[in-house]
């Protein structure tokens, strides 16, 4: 995940690396290891995408777009394997206290303790659901859906235009 600012960009390298990452890496291990996993009794393949995936940060575009892309591509992929004993599940983060971007140092990203442990929780009491949302997520996650896509778009992209 790095800022891109478009208006400036003389090359695409770090576009490439980040689609290469994001989107390949999933859709190249898939399909790596999916024959392996057909042969089991039971699998389940994560996929983990982005509260970016639904409502993009514009200082990330190419990695909001690969987030997205992965969550076309995994809806496609449990589709396709509906009928299986593979299941497919996508972790949907929020912006988490790490590394990433500076956010283990910004108040607003979400600790990473209280994440892993919502995402766990979420795990003992729905044992392999369509999506891991934690509830900071979901202001991002269903944006279109609740009717304030623009709104949370653009206070989102306000507020983290004074970071980046």
């Amino acid at each position: 995940m790095r800022p891109e600012k478009l208006r400036e960009q003389k090359d695409v390298a770090d576009a490439e690396a980040i689609v290469t990452t994001n989107l390949l890496g999933p859709i190249r291990l898939t399909a790596a290891l999916l024959p392996h996993l057909q042969k089991q009794p039971r699998s389940t393949i994560i996929n983990v995408t982005s509260g970016l995936a639904f409502l993009p940060l514009a200082v990330t575009p190419t990695y909001c777009a690969t987030k997205a892309a992965l969550h076309s591509y995994t809806l496609s992929l449990r589709y396709q394997l509906k009928d299986t004993t593979t299941e497919v599940v996508e972790l949907v983060p929020p912006y988490v206290a790490t590394d990433l971007m500076s956010g283990a140092s910004d108040p607003r990203a979400m600790p990473l303790a209280a994440f892993i442990t919502e995402v766990m929780n979420i795990l003992k009491t729905q044992p392999t659901p369509p999506e891991i949302c934690v509830e900071n997520v979901k202001r991002l996650r269903f944006a279109a859906e609740s009717g304030k896509f623009d709104a949370i778009f653009q206070g989102l992209n306000a507020a983290m235009a004074d970071v980046h």
